[in-house]
């Protein structure tokens, strides 16, 4: 059975432990992945969001948002 997800929105944080990169290099992928999507600023962006955009597995991801 598979384990729940415990956060299902993604923040810049996240983002820079996955890639590496800057908080300014992370907050403007961010607003990219919100573009493609159609998102207004208001609007969250979910671990799916991501998990598309970047072309990773979310069972990869899934650990640095513990």
């Amino acid at each position: 059975m598979r384990e729940p997800l415990h956060r299902l929105f993604f923040y810049t944080a996240d983002l820079k432990l996955i890639t590496g990169k800057s908080e300014r290099t992370c907050q403007r992928i961010l607003q990219l992945i919100r573009d493609c999507n159609g998102l207004h600023k208001h609007q969250p962006i979910t671990v799916f969001h991501v998990c598309d955009y970047l072309g990773i597995p979310l069972d990869k991801v899934l650990p640095f948002l513990r």
